[in-house]
């Protein structure tokens, strides 16, 4: 076992400040298995969606420029139907990006403690059963969540529609619940719980700690943001200057070329994998922040502590 670093226990109170500390900690202590997973699972997604988001961008900048140059008619419908397809099949291939990588950053969280060298010799088939779990309760997370979207969307807008003086309840509303889900996530994923009981258990958690999450949730978004924008831009400057030229006619030339092509391909691929890895930032974070809440409400600290010394 690896004793350069601290074990970081999950259920713990936490500081603010120690959320990001610990998060950035579990990452670096762990960056090799973490890598050699991530590029397991999802360096096939990164080569399937550079491909899409090329295609999607592509697709978008022609339409746009259709608009601008003929108007709106029924000849564009065709390129806009084109459009939309793959828009979808992009959010599709973001999906399965976005389930893979949660499911192996909470895997590993969950082996990190369980196992005595924590990470250290992990292999797949390991984590292969708990990843597969994972997945499946995140696939019921999505359509439960999108339900209840849906359904808090139309009680705002109802409360708008009644009357302006609900405009101001209705923002408070709105802000009072988005945390929750954010912290449905770990607790869903965590806990050997019903989907209801996982709700009922967020509400009651994110009420609680609800500054904390929220502060968790936007500073690790503005570093994630800093960070993949520094890796994405050469991709999206090649796209810009060929749409351009493009646009204007210039459709022969180096930015037609296969090299310039394979060059913004692999670009694409670049920041579409380490839009991924970004990803481990904001679950690891607010799995810490979950660990914080369980032991500030429900002292889970203490009670495994208890159980330990049973078994004694």
């Amino acid at each position: 076992m690896n004793t350069e670093f601290r074990l970081i226990k999950l259920y713990r109170i936490r500081r603010f400040g120690e959320k990001i500390s610990d998060t950035f900690d579990f990452v670096r202590e762990n960056w090799r298995p973490l890598l050699k997973y991530i590029t397991y699972l999802l360096l096939p997604v990164a080569l399937v969606q550079s491909f899409c988001m090329t295609n999607f961008m592509s697709g978008y900048m022609e339409f746009a420029n259709m608009v601008i140059a003929d108007g709106r008619s029924a000849s564009n419908l065709a390129d806009m139907a084109s459009w939309l397809l793959s828009l979808g099949f992009y959010t599709l291939v973001q999906l399965v990006g976005l389930l893979l990588v949660t499911a192996l950053a909470y895997t590993m969280m969950q082996q990190y403690e369980q196992r005595s060298t924590r990470l250290v010799g992990i292999t797949f088939a390991d984590m292969k059963p708990s990843i597969l779990r994972m997945v499946g309760r995140q696939m019921v997370l999505i359509v439960t969540g999108l339900i209840l979207i849906v359904v808090i969307g139309l009680l705002i807008a109802l409360m708008v529609a009644i009357s302006r003086y609900f405009i101001l309840p209705a923002i408070i509303l709105a802000f009072a619940v988005f945390p929750i889900f954010f912290m449905i996530q770990p607790v869903y994923l965590f806990e050997k719980t019903g989907i209801i009981s996982a709700y009922a258990k967020s509400v009651r958690l994110t009420w609680k700690t609800w500054a904390g999450i929220v502060g968790v949730v936007l500073v690790l978004y503005i570093i994630g943001s800093i960070l993949s924008g520094l890796v994405s831009t050469p991709w999206y400057i090649m796209m810009m200057v060929k749409n351009v030229l493009v646009a204007q006619g210039n459709t022969a030339g180096f930015v037609s070329s296969f090299g310039y092509t394979a060059i913004q391909y692999l670009l694409g691929v670049v920041s579409s994998f380490f839009g991924c890895c970004i990803l481990v930032l904001y679950d690891v974070g607010i799995a810490y922040h979950y660990g914080h809440a369980c032991d500030k409400v429900d002292g889970v600290s203490v009670d495994q502590d208890i159980e330990n010394f049973e078994t004694l």
